[in-house]
């Protein structure tokens, strides 16, 4: 959700993020749960208009990042990385 100028800044937040979230052994379900706990809570220091904007966002870039995920998880298999099976 990030436009080129402040790409580097939010490539930079993203890294802390995903360091954050690999220097630990978490399950995959307590990271999602933890990233919408919060987004849940910035979403609440916005506005209603721009809470309502930035939720409208997500949803349109849903089939974009499943896809994008879908393609990495192909990538990863193929060079034999281990991924979550849930069944």
């Amino acid at each position: 959700m990030h436009d080129t100028v402040n790409c580097e800044r939010v490539d930079a937040l993203c890294t802390r993020i995903q360091t954050a979230i690999e220097s630990e052994d978490e399950d995959l379900e307590d990271v999602f749960t933890a990233l919408s706990a919060v987004f849940t809570y910035h979403l609440s220091l916005l506005c209603p208009d721009c809470r309502r904007d930035i939720a409208r966002e997500l949803r349109r870039r849903i089939p974009d990042m499943l896809a994008r995920a879908n393609r990495e998880a192909a990538t990863r298999a193929r060079e034999g990385a281990h991924h979550h099976v849930c069944h």
